[in-house]
């Protein structure tokens, strides 16, 4: 492969016909769709479509017209203004042939070319060692590993609460004691383990996450009461166009807290055993869910009511520091 034939383009649907290839061939989230029961086909036409999402820019790598690569950027915007940096995600790091070179080429090209990105946060998959390679040729920092566990629903699940507490959908007076309980359990994140972000933004990330979610429809919060006080909360959500695209009605729990006094009770199993159960008397067939590999509490509860993990993946953030100039450069422009 000659470096002087590469070419780097934005993406086009009607052109790079073969990024489906590349999503079909990537092996190292096969166990997690076979556990999905979601084939490979669905899941490479679903991504394929985050590719042109809103927000998002996806450079593609070709020699002599034939696709090798392909990088995807998503601006994360409201994350950009807690933290005052232009921030991305990178969601696909692909390449067609082995070794790290086409990824470190994309990378680079994102790094030196593309003046308004000032920071860059990946996830890949713990055994894509290419990308991990390619990542650390391109001086990312690696900042934490993530597990990812799932299970197919049953309806009969039972729920039991503990002595006096009632389980129930938030309403709009519980948001407050939501986020004092975020802000007193969840100080730890990826942010937190990278040594360049401040510790206040890093520590109050998740207080900004759980309100965003209030007034998003595809989001759902149950709370546990004791005696009109909330002790504990949990919050769902489902992704309608993935469910569409994959032919499964698929869910996942992506947060939940409970007060420091109240841990050790079953509160947590209990949440995550009234959620499942209110998701499959809605129709869903499948849930996930996501933590940090060393949050030991919440990967008992989650083997406890029922998870089993799926794939895991690493962490990586990369800052840029450049010169500003006078307008900012984009593949879409």
């Amino acid at each position: 492969m000659s470096m002087s034939k590469l070419v780097l383009a934005p993406f086009d649907g009607s052109r790079d016909r073969e990024v489906r290839r590349l999503f079909h061939e990537y092996p190292h989230k096969d166990f997690q769709l076979q556990s999905m029961k979601v084939s490979k086909e669905a899941m490479a036409d679903y991504l394929a479509t985050t590719l042109q999402a809103e927000g998002t820019q996806s450079i593609c790598l070709s020699a002599n017209g034939k696709l090798l690569g392909l990088i995807a950027l998503k601006s994360l915007t409201w994350m950009s203004e807690h933290f005052g940096l232009k921030m991305y995600a990178i969601p696909h790091l692909l390449a067609g042939f082995e070794g790290p070179l086409v990824r470190v080429r994309l990378l680079r090209y994102v790094i030196e070319e593309l003046q308004e990105v000032d920071f860059l946060d990946c996830r890949i998959a713990a055994d894509d060692v290419y990308a991990a390679h390619a990542l650390e040729a391109a001086g990312f920092r690696y900042v934490g590993t993530e597990a990812y566990l799932g299970q197919e629903l049953r309806r009969d699940e039972p729920v039991d609460p503990p002595a006096g507490i009632e389980i129930a959908e938030c309403s709009h007076s519980d948001r407050k004691q939501i986020l004092e309980i975020v802000e007193a359990t969840h100080v730890h994140n990826r942010f937190t383990c990278d040594p360049l972000f401040g510790a206040e933004p890093a520590r109050s990330l998740y207080r900004k996450l759980v309100d965003n979610c209030f007034n998003h429809p595809q989001f759902t919060t149950l709370v546990a009461r004791y005696r009109g006080a909330v002790q504990g909360f949990i919050i769902s959500k489902t992704n309608e166009t993935f469910c569409q695209m994959v032919g499964k009605k698929t869910g996942s729990l992506d947060f939940i807290g409970v007060r420091p006094d109240n841990r050790n009770r079953g509160l947590g199993a209990c949440l995550n055993r009234a959620s499942l159960q209110r998701m499959a008397r809605q129709g869903v067939r499948y849930v996930g869910v996501r933590t940090l590999a060393n949050n030991y509490p919440a990967l008992r509860i989650t083997f406890k009511t029922g998870f089993a993990v799926t794939s895991t993946s690493l962490h990586f953030h990369r800052w840029i520091k450049r010169p500003r100039s006078n307008g900012p450069k984009s593949v879409l422009g």
